[in-house]
Formats: structure tokens, sequence, C-alpha cells
């Protein structure tokens, strides 16, 4: 007769007798206790199964032919994986977050629990706050006040309550300092590393305050603040609105960084996608690596840019510019200006002084309009160059391609000459020098018409103004 094992159904009334607990109690952490001592199960199966051997054998009974039958390996499988699985997410913090799983930026697994902060202290009417290193958004508005007021939330993310309650309790909102300087602290770094906490602030703070901002991750928005501005973040997005002092903006990364109307010179540097200008009477300077779209309008003072792909330099832009992926287009410039690009078509018009420009790959269409005509010094290696100058324009113009067509509608003083797979337009009406060159295109002159009109971003709408903190960015763990 076939022997059957008590193993499975001991088994079975155990898990029966644990979500009943759980049911009676339901404080109770199973899924906390089966993470962690799931193993134990294939103990006690391993012994019970050795147990039942042992005593066939000792009441001389017949012995199965197997240890475990081909059932029980297929739910020990089972067993092995839903224990491995749970014990991922809930068990082995040194590997993954107590708070759970990020998968693609979302969370897969916890649950958030928010918290309410608040604090008020007296300050000057010119304070350096400061806020410490944290994760979260922080609004920042100034005021009529002699007091820095913050009010918000603090979200916890944990499997259980009694978790996010004891983070909670380890990272207390605090406001120190006063009069002249204040600190705002989240103190998350109290925390374990592996528990998700986020704070979202709202700041009202003296007018005249100056701010300096560190954060791990999320957004600063920041307006109607007299003093300057520093941010140091490795992942936020930035918008300035109506700053009376200087900006400084230091990201590791950015969705994106927006400033308008800022009376003090800008510095950024770092990484990032979008970046956005708009009404700034400093001196702008950037260097580093911007992926997204680029737009500048109305910037008073000289705009250095120091870009991975492109340097541009430029004394004064009473107009705009926007790059964009393999585009660059502006109007209204004041020179000199500098431009140097790899991989860009380059449509400029409206632009005095002198223009410097150097692209490695791309079409280059000029306009400049304005009499006395610029200075012009053009180098292309693969791509077309046109210039479209007044009728009545004076220049000395030299224009050559090693390989491509030319053509000019002007007539004398210009000529065109075939030289090869090239050729040259060349002419001189006494005015300033204007030097074209493309190694593979087409090299075009032409008399500027009344349809000729300035070029235009895409986007040609006033920047929009800064919106509140938007909802925390997820993190990809």
């Amino acid at each position: 007769m076939k022997r059957t094992s008590m193993v499975a159904p001991l088994l079975l009334i155990g898990i029966g007798v644990l979500f009943l607990a759980r049911n009676m109690y339901p404080d109770l952490a199973l899924i906390d206790y089966f993470a962690r001592y799931w193993p134990t199960l294939l103990i006690l199966w391993g012994v019970l199964r050795l147990a039942e051997i042992l005593f066939w054998a000792a009441t001389e009974k017949e012995l199965p032919s197997r240890g475990m039958s081909g059932g029980e390996w297929i739910l020990i499988v089972f067993l092995c994986m839903i224990g491995l699985s749970v014990h991922t997410v809930r068990g082995f913090e040194s590997w993954w977050p107590r708070s759970g799983i990020t998968m693609g930026g979302i969370d897969m697994f916890g649950e958030s629990f928010d918290y309410p902060i608040s604090g008020e202290k007296p300050a000057s009417k010119a304070p350096r706050v400061i806020i410490e290193s944290f994760r979260g958004n922080a609004r920042i508005t100034g005021a009529d006040s002699s007091t820095v007021k913050v009010t918000g939330h603090k979200t916890i993310r944990s499997m259980e309550q009694s978790g996010a309650d004891r983070a909670n309790n380890d990272s207390p909102f605090e406001i120190t300092g006063g009069g002249n300087e204040l600190t705002i602290r989240t103190n998350q770094e109290h925390v374990s590393g592996n528990q998700r906490i986020t704070d979202e602030m709202e700041i009202t703070v003296p007018k005249g305050a100056t701010i300096e901002a560190h954060g791990r991750y999320g957004d600063f928005d920041i307006t109607d603040v007299a003093g300057n501005v520093e941010i140091v973040s490795d992942n936020a997005g930035v918008r300035l609105q109506n700053i009376g002092g200087e900006v400084k903006i230091d990201t590791r990364k950015s969705d994106i960084i927006r400033a308008i109307n800022v009376k003090g010179p800008v510095d950024m540097k770092g990484h990032g996608a979008d970046v956005e200008l708009q009404d700034i009477d400093g001196q702008v300077t950037i260097a580093g690596t911007y992926s997204g779209v680029i737009q500048f309008r109305n910037i008073s003072k000289p705009l250095r840019f120091n870009g991975q792909q492109t340097d541009l330099n430029i004394e004064k832009l009473p107009g705009q510019v926007r790059m964009a992926l393999g585009d660059f287009t502006a109007t209204n410039l004041v020179g000199p200006v500098r431009l140097t690009t790899r991989s860009r078509d380059v449509h400029i018009s409206d632009f005095t002084n002198s223009l410097e420009l150097s692209v490695e790959r791309g079409d280059v269409e000029l306009r400049p309009g304005k009499l006395p005509v610029a200075k012009m010094d053009v180098h292309a290696h693969f791509g077309d160059v046109e210039v479209s100058l007044p009728a009545a324009a004076k220049f000395d113009l030299t224009g050559t391609t090693a390989r491509g067509e030319t053509y000019s509608d002007f007539g004398a003083p210009l000529h065109t000459e075939r030289n090869g797979n090239g050729g040259s337009i060349r002419g001189s009406s006494g005015g300033p020098v204007i030097n074209l060159q493309t190694e593979h295109g087409k090299m075009t002159v032409r008399k500027a018409t009344a349809d000729d009109k300035p070029f235009t971003p895409e986007v040609d709408a006033p920047l929009p103004t800064v919106t509140p903190a938007q909802p925390l960015k997820k993190v990809d763990q």
C-alpha cells in the first residue's frame, strides 16, 4: 500500500493558523515574519519527513522509494520563489529599500503616510535663509513680513504605519538661528537611507532675503526675492521669478531651469535638459551639458554659453535665441557674436557689429538686416551657406566652396568663378569684410527683399510665469 505523508496536511494547518491570527490581530506583521523566517518552513518540512521515515523504519514498515514526491518538489519550488520574492521586497534592506521597489520611477510597493510640518521664526529685513540638503519640493515666496514661515507636509513611504511613525520621529522638522541667518532642516539624513522621505514646503521669507538651497531631489520655485539665490542639487527643477540679486545654479541633473526678471548676473553649471532665461539685467554665464530646448530672451549684458556641442558669446541680446536638437535660431543680437557648433542648422537675423560662426555640419542662413552690415567670418564644413544682404549694403566679400555650386544675384561688384568641383564669389564696394567658406555645400549671396522676415523661434510667446511646485518627481533607485 502506498504511504502518504503527514507534512502537507500539517503545513496546510500551519498556514491556516497564521492567516487566522492575522485576521484576529490586524497589527500582526505577518508578511514581515514570513519574509524573514520563511526558510524555517523548509526546515520543518524536512524534519517532519525525516521523522516519518525514521518512524516507518523503526516499525519495520515499508519505506518509500523516494524521500520526496514529485508534487512535493513542485510545492518546494513555489515556496522558495514566493519566499525569496517577499524577502527581496521586505526583508533584505541592504539590497532594497524597506519602502518598496521602484520601477521606472513608480513605487510598486509600500504606502504613503503624511505628517504635517510647520515652523516660524522672526528674521531681519534681509536675512540669509539656508535650506539644508533634503529631498522634496520647496516653494519660496518673498513677502512684506519680518518672519520666516514654513508650512507643508512630510511624506514617508513605508509598508506599515509603525515604520513611518519611527521615521517621522527620527527626522523632526526645525528652523534654527534667527535675525540675519536662519537654517531650515528636515533631518532626513537621520533616517536609514532605505527609508523614503520627502518634504513639500511652502516657505515665506522677507522680500530682502538671500536664499541658499541644497537639495538631493525635487523642485525649487522662488519668487519675489530681492537678495541673491544659490541652488545646489543632485536633481532639481528650478523656477525663478523676480529675483533682485545674483543667481547661481549648480545641478547634476535637471528637467528645467527657468529664470524670469533677474536683476543681477546668472551663473549656471552642471547638467540638465531645458533652459529658459528671460529679462536678465546681469551677465549670463552657462557652462555644462543641457540636452533639451534652450531659450534666451532680452538679456542686457553679455551672454556666455559653453556647452558640450555649442559655444555662444553675445554682447547683448535685445531679441531671442532658441537652440533645439539640430537647430539654432536667433534674431536681434548685438555683437560681437561668436558661435561654434558641431551639428546644427543655423538661422540668424538682425545682428550688428560682427559675427564669427563655425559649423561642423549644418546649413547656415544669415540675414543681417541692418545697415551698415556686420563684419562676418563664416566657416562650414558640411552644409550650404546663404547670406541675404540689403541692396544698398557696402561690403568686401569673399565666398568659396570646395565642393558645390555658387550663386549671386547682386551682379557687379560681385562676380562668380568655377574652380574644379567648387567655386567662389568675390567683390568689393568698400564696406566691412565678409568671409564665407564651406567645404561641401552650396554658396549663395542674395539681395534682401521685403519678403525676408526676421528669423523667429518656433515658440514666439513670452515665457510662462513661475507656477507652484509640481508634484514630487519619482526617483529611480
